[in-house]
């Protein structure tokens, strides 16, 4: 009788399997690869680093310093979104294309007037930034002390595809792990996670990400960084950061469109630095005490879910919908029948402390939800000396040129590595891995020049060192 391996074992595993058991999540992973997945690998970084060589100059659409915008059909405003069962880490379906209309049972849900009268157009609340109440209430002082300059001294208006994919695939400190995502969200096809990956890259280019990550909460909107609609406060049996999003505190008329997904694109980039020790995964954890249908917002929902669906693969770990709310579970018993199983097995719902413990140690349930872990959200707003750094050019540039070099050797062993006998790699596998960690070393080095301190580094959660701790 076979016994199976240590892979195959890991591979049949369910998500809940590895919660119950405590057990992280290893196949598919770096330094779990079976041969034909790192032969997979292998062909999506051939595929990748030809792009590299080859790829036109991608147009920034979106910068958020900049007025208008060249080309409005680009804009997350106007994506097409996916339905609900899109979650699935296996979806096919592209981010082009005509809009899907919204599923019957959400619209049916939404289609009734506001209870109350929504503010008046010209309220500034709706638009307010943290910069703009930091001028209103403190100083007139730039929370951010500095221009935006793209790292690669990459024009303004426009970023190589190598620039892009670089400063993304270094910020979670391993390459290897963020193309890995790709590969399992597409079954291992390395055609279509490279169309995936590509499309990801266009998209942070238009989008300006970067420059996002640069400015930080300065850009969001005051009234919703205020209100702890949704943040990060612990970590669950598998050390995925957890997000608790507060659905009461999502009232849609009192913030314009814009707002809410930006806040949501800035949530889940910089989720990216609370996930060192989860690769990548994170957990929601949706409370719905004091819900009502004031709180039903499908344009969040569609943008939360373009947002994971196609430019963060496999970022989702689980998604907890805590629910007291009458209003809620009749809600869902009409949703659930419509959702896909890949979805399915990733939500899970909860009533109560007893039953989160399942999937979040007991003492890390924070008060909030009915656990002992003592934490109070308040909204701690960005000061312009956490980031006064950020001016020094002459420490940037020294740091921004070992972050090159450091790329530049990484990219060069990975070419050797990708073209190479799998057989007789051994060496360059070595190579690779103490030019990985240089890697890791100099992008955090680079990382407090080029993108704004976050309420979570002022709450403590994430370390100089990059090391989180909740």
């Amino acid at each position: 009788m076979n016994t199976p391996t240590e892979h195959e074992a890991a591979a049949t595993k369910t998500l809940l399997d590895h919660y119950r058991l405590g057990e992280p999540l290893t196949s598919g992973r770096v330094g779990w690869l079976t041969s034909e997945q790192k032969d997979r690998l292998r062909q999506l970084w051939a595929l990748l680093l030809a792009e590299m060589d080859t790829a036109e100059p991608l147009p920034v659409l979106h910068s958020p310093t900049q007025a208008s915008s060249s080309d409005p059909g680009s804009d997350i405003s106007s994506l097409s979104f996916e339905p609900l069962v899109a979650l699935s880490s296996d979806s096919s379906a592209s981010s082009g294309g005509a809009k899907k209309p919204t599923p019957w049972w959400l619209s049916a849900w939404t289609s009734k007037p506001s209870p109350t009268p929504p503010p008046e157009k010209d309220d500034p609340h709706l638009t307010e930034t943290v910069q703009q109440n930091h001028h209103r209430t403190h100083a007139a002082e730039p929370l951010v002390p500095a221009a935006f300059v793209p790292v690669f001294s990459q024009p303004a208006g426009s970023r190589s595809f190598r620039a892009a994919f670089w400063q993304a695939a270094t910020q979670t400190g391993d390459p290897d792990s963020w193309v890995l995502r790709f590969l399992r969200a597409r079954s291992w096809d390395a055609p279509r996670a490279f169309d995936m990956l590509r499309r990801t890259v266009v998209w942070r280019v238009a989008q300006a990400i970067d420059e996002l990550s640069f400015l930080g909460e300065s850009l969001l909107h005051h009234g919703t960084m205020q209100s702890g609609l949704a943040f990060a406060c612990t970590a669950d049996r598998l050390q995925n950061p957890v997000y608790i999003i507060r659905v009461r505190a999502n009232v849609a008329r009192l913030r314009n469109v814009q707002a809410i997904r930006r806040f949501l694109c800035w949530q889940i980039e910089t989720s990216q630095l609370l996930a060192v020790k989860s690769d990548g995964k994170v957990t929601m954890l949706f409370d719905f005490s004091g819900f009502s249908r004031e709180n039903i917002d499908v344009k969040l929902v569609r943008t939360l879910i373009t947002l994971l669906t196609n430019y963060y693969p496999e970022t989702l770990g689980i998604l907890i919908l805590h629910v007291d709310s009458f209003v809620f579970s009749s809600l869902w018993a009409v949703i659930a029948p419509f959702i896909d199983p890949g979805v399915k097995q990733k939500i899970v719902m909860t009533r109560n402390a007893a039953e989160l413990a399942a999937y979040i140690d007991p003492e890390m349930i924070v008060a909030e939800v009915g656990g002992t872990k003592q934490f109070s959200y308040t909204y701690v707003p960005p000061t312009a000396e956490e980031n006064a750094h950020m001016a020094d050019a002459e420490a940037r540039g020294r740091a921004e040129a070992e972050y090159v070099v450091a790329v530049d050797r990484y990219e060069k062993l990975t070419r050797e590595w990708a073209a190479a006998d799998s057989t007789h790699d051994d060496a360059a596998v070595e190579d690779r891995a103490g030019a990985r960690e240089t890697l890791r070393q100099a992008a955090i080095a680079l990382d407090p020049y080029v993108r704004a301190r976050t309420l979570y580094h002022r709450l403590g959660f994430i370390k100089p060192s990059h090391l989180v701790e909740f």
